[in-house]
């Protein structure tokens, strides 16, 4: 074992395919340790042994490791150093897994540098295993970036994008808590984790991705480029104790969710849990289709901000896991528009909580509720009609 030179091997492999105009260097089975980064350079691939991402349960026991695993060790306590691993234009890793040794399962887990970095045109990463990074997968300023058919348990940030002006593509994409279940270091991971964080990204094109116990499953922010607006379908998030969607902010175009499922398993003490928020800062567009909605939490959504919300053909099945009469839907100081429509509410209990005025416009239509329609409040231009309850005409 030399961290020292399979770091310079690595690169010195890499440089040498770049030289020949591109192409790829074959890793075989066995650990690989890093004290430093590694640059792929562009039209390189770096594959590992893996042709379908794998999956391990592993703990501190790195012996039951299979394949090509890469053991990186660099910047242990700096999340600002550099990455583990750069991808440039045109360029993809492929088919390992990344384990750190030092992070030990049993306590607060380190802080290490971005594992992942996307960092030009066209940049992959396809089939690996995260297994228990920091951060995990960064591309920013990386059109055309391709994520796809990768698992892990990232502990602080699963991936970011950010700086992305033409149409980035996450596929597949799943976290589980694999590596570790110890209550110290999944709390921290609770408190703190974002799975998915998409700031400026034009046309973010996402499918069939989860995440299992977060702070925030998906959290949609505005960096100094801008915000998002994109196409997710086939997302969920299950036990996400802030929030499963957390919209600080959306383009004017939206955030388009369809097919989604969203799991609550109750609201941690100091918690007030919902499945959805909208933060004040938001302006753009938000728009849930044909998701569902269930566990315990206190409410589906909590709504702040100017800009749109919509539920259409949506389940929501639980809801005042407090037992304190919530509503489903609520409105805080919303300014812009509600729209739900053709829902289904499942639970016995106050459906949709309009505010006092805050909301422009308000419309409620088509619903199917158990027990009578409970709305409260009102918005300036209020709308509620060809609803039906369960009580007997």
């Amino acid at each position: 074992r030399s961290e020292e030179r399979f770091t310079a091997a690595f690169q010195s492999a890499l440089d040498a395919a770049n030289k020949t105009n591109g192409g790829t260097v074959l890793i075989p089975s066995g650990n690989f340790f890093f004290t430093g980064s590694v640059a792929v350079p562009r039209a390189v691939t770096l594959q590992g042994t893996y042709k379908v991402v794998p999956s391990h349960t592993t703990g501190q026991n790195s012996d039951s490791l299979t394949g090509t695993v890469l053991m990186p060790t660099g910047g242990k306590g700096n999340e600002s150093a550099a990455p583990f691993i750069t991808i440039s234009h045109d360029s993809a890793l492929i088919g390992v897994v990344i384990y750190y040794p030092n992070q030990p399962p049993n306590q607060l887990p380190t802080p290490f540098p971005w594992t992942i970095v996307l960092a030009g045109a066209n940049a992959a990463v396809t089939d690996v295993e995260c297994l228990n990074c920091f951060n995990a997968i960064q591309a920013v300023g990386a059109a055309r970036h391709y994520i796809a058919r990768i698992q892990g348990q990232p502990i602080n940030t699963g991936i970011y994008v950010d700086e992305t002006y033409d149409i980035g593509r996450v596929e597949d994409v799943h976290w589980n808590p694999w590596y570790c279940h110890n209550e110290t270091y999944t709390a921290w991971q609770l408190l703190h984790g974002r799975a998915f964080v998409f700031a400026r990204t034009d046309w973010e094109y996402v499918f069939n991705t989860f995440a299992f116990g977060y702070a925030i499953g998906y959290h949609f922010v505005a960096s100094s480029k801008g915000s998002c607006n994109g196409n997710f379908l086939g997302i969920g998030a299950d036990m996400a104790t802030n929030a499963s969607v957390q919209v600080d902010a959306a383009d004017s175009f939206g955030i388009l969710i369809t097919n989604g499922e969203f799991t609550a398993f109750g609201s941690p003490d100091g918690f007030d849990s919902s499945q959805v928020i909208v933060s004040p800062s938001n302006t753009g567009s938000v728009r849930f289709v044909n998701s569902a909605f269930w566990g315990p939490s206190n409410s589906v959504a909590t709504l702040s901000g100017s800009g749109t919300t919509g539920f259409g053909d949506c389940t929501f099945s639980q809801w005042d896991g407090s037992k304190k009469g919530r509503h489903a839907i609520e409105v805080k100081e919303a300014k812009g528009n509600l729209l739900v429509t053709n829902c289904d509410f499942q639970h016995d209990g106050n459906q949709i909580d309009l505010g006092q005025k805050s909301l422009a416009r308000a419309v409620v239509t088509g619903n199917v509720v158990q027990g009578a329609l409970r709305v409260s409040g009102k918005a300036h231009n209020t709308q509620i009609g060809l609803n039906a309850d369960s009580n007997p005409n």
